[in-house]
């Protein structure tokens, strides 16, 4: 994660707040907040799991969205936007297991939550994510003597 960062802003995006390790034990990383990014840049184009935000200035919602598809990955989007319009839009274009609209944590619980592409496998929540652990067998016995019971 502090590669991407570090790589970014070599590259000549701007780390606006966070973005350095903190001294110490432990796996801490400090919310992180980088603009000026391309969509070209690794931060932007890999899965960053982590308290990083890097910002994409586009010129349309279009645009946006295209970016937002442009990706090997797809196992959720968040879009923050008064426009219901524009969510409905967002939520059939993106191809994405989830898409949160102005909400960036928690979900229905049982809900299905499932990746695309290269995000993973399987489901996470709901009765879809029961049906990953489980293999239905049908078992047919013929009754002694061939009759039917």
């Amino acid at each position: 994660m502090h590669g991407q960062v570090t790589a970014a802003a070599a590259d000549g995006a701007r780390i606006r707040v966070g973005g350095t390790l903190p001294e110490g034990p432990g796996a801490f990383y400090p919310a992180t907040v980088v603009d000026n990014c391309r969509h070209d840049l690794t931060l932007v184009r890999e899965e960053t799991f982590g308290p990083v935000a890097p910002v994409v200035v586009v010129d349309s919602f279009s645009e946006a969205l295209r970016c937002a598809a442009d990706s090997p990955y797809g196992l959720a989007a968040t879009v923050l936007t008064g426009s219901m319009s524009h969510a409905q839009r967002a939520w059939r274009e993106l191809p994405v297991g989830t898409v949160k609209v102005n909400a960036v944590f928690g979900g229905a619980p049982a809900g299905a939550a499932h990746p695309r592409r290269g995000s993973g496998q399987g489901f996470g929540y709901g009765p879809e994510l029961l049906d990953e652990f489980t293999a239905m067998k049908a078992v047919h016995i013929e009754a002694p003597g061939g009759g039917h019971w």
